[in-house]
């Protein structure tokens, strides 16, 4: 089984639910009403975004039993400082941003720490439907080990560009750094995880040379 068509694992339970997480709203009033202090407001914010939030959050982090506790994070963080948002049509947008900062901090803190999550498969989150074939499983887990290797800027970068799927540009906004900023970031992460792979899981590094990415014809 090919790297791509394990990630494409992590879509399945929430293909064709975006819509459901984010209904239409009238973000100018929803912000107005959190700025206020509404509770019905914080409501309906968390039942617009709580399902993106935490998507983002694992697949940034993979696996992890911290998710629950980070989205709790981000929404505290998104209510404390709502008020400096500018512009409410771009509501979404900064919620991206908060996310990935929450995110990074979590890197961070535990490179500081030397501490690397790598989680047993029955400590994994349970599924909610159908759950990936063992070979899904076994490929993102060794994935996920070499990203929690990386610098946390690369493994930013790798994580939104390749498996959240966001455009460049998205992707720079989402961290909060120029477009050329995110594309040495992403040049070095694509660099480092290869070689990573290379030292410490052969096998791996073989099938992601298979890939157009990696792979000869890659340029």
């Amino acid at each position: 089984m090919s790297v791509s068509d394990s990630m494409s694992w992590l879509d399945r339970d929430s293909e064709g639910q975006l819509d459901q997480e984010e209904p239409v709203l009238d973000n100018a009033a929803l912000v107005e009403s959190l700025v206020s202090g509404d509770l019905d407001a914080r409501a309906a914010f968390y039942d617009a975004y709580g399902g993106y939030v935490e998507r983002l959050l694992a697949r940034v982090l993979g696996p992890d039993p911290e998710i629950e506790d980070l989205l709790h994070d981000v929404f505290v963080e998104a209510l404390a400082n709502i008020g400096q948002l500018r512009d409410p049509a771009r509501l979404k947008g900064w919620l991206t941003r908060m996310t990935v900062f929450v995110a990074r901090g979590t890197i961070r803190r535990r490179r500081r720490h030397r501490w690397l999550v790598f989680l047993p498969s029955e400590e994994l989150p349970v599924q909610t439907s159908s759950s990936p074939p063992p070979e899904a499983l076994d490929l993102l887990e060794r994935v996920y080990g070499i990203l929690r290797s990386l610098r946390p800027n690369h493994r930013i970068a790798f994580s939104l560009r390749y498996i959240e799927g966001m455009t460049l540009s998205e992707a720079a906004e989402a961290s909060g750094v120029s477009l050329a900023t995110f594309k040495r970031w992403l040049s070095g992460s694509d660099e480092a995880f290869l070689k990573r792979a290379e030292r410490s899981d052969y096998a791996l590094y073989e099938t992601l040379l298979e890939t157009p990415r990696w792979g000869p014809r890659h340029d």
